[in-house]
């Protein structure tokens, strides 16, 4: 009688373990956004192609500036150089000499991006899955609600209220992974990160 009261004990404890690390996840994640308004990070790319064994890695520094404002920095020769300045969207190929543009509103919907720059609800955009913890990290997957969105799923790992890993599944399979490090809350940021100028006589591409 004694062993059957542990047994059923022990699998009500072992049942709630998911039920925590939920609550704890999504705790995380609100804490993280609450009264974020900047933030900068390095961080450590690989993309994994569904029709490619090899991987692809790159590193760099993120910057937000919230509503609405990032720059991600790749490094290297052939680095590429990302600005969302609130109301466009600009990416610079160096490699291929050329910058593309777009409206930033059509750009980043349902991009992890807007997750970040956007200071509304979470859930007005995403629905949100808990995810069992692993290595020490607690694992949310956000789905966008937009059916039109270029992204399938977004993973976030967060530990002490602060984001540590990002991955996200596109919609032909290609799997991103960010690794940040070095993370800065509200750190102060001058402006003229989130302007982009084109160099002059280089390609312009993009949409009105």
């Amino acid at each position: 009688m004694v062993m059957k009261r542990f047994f059923l004990l022990t699998v009500l404890l072992l049942g709630s373990l998911p039920l925590v690390q939920a609550a704890d996840g999504a705790r995380q994640l609100e804490r993280f956004l609450q009264g974020l308004s900047t933030l900068r990070a390095e961080f450590r790319q690989t993309v994994e192609r569904p029709d490619d064994e090899g991987l692809y890695f790159s590193n760099g520094i993120f910057y937000l500036r919230r509503p609405g404002k990032l720059r991600w920095e790749y490094a290297g020769p052939y680095g590429q150089l990302i600005v969302a300045d609130g109301s466009r969207i600009w990416l610079h190929d160096v490699e291929l000499d050329q910058v593309s543009h777009r409206s930033q509103k059509a750009a980043l919907e349902g991009t992890p991006a807007q997750l970040l720059s956007d200071p509304g609800p979470v859930n007005q955009h995403f629905e949100i899955s808990e995810m069992p913890a692993a290595d020490d990290l607690f694992w949310l997957e956000l789905r966008p609600r937009d059916k039109d969105a270029q992204f399938s799923s977004v993973r976030l790992a967060l530990m002490d209220n602060e984001l540590r890993r990002m991955e996200m599944t596109d919609n032909f399979g290609q799997i991103t992974r960010f690794v940040f490090s070095n993370v800065q809350r509200n750190p102060a940021l001058k402006d003229e990160l989130f302007i982009f100028r084109p160099p002059s006589g280089i390609d312009l591409i993009g949409d009105l």
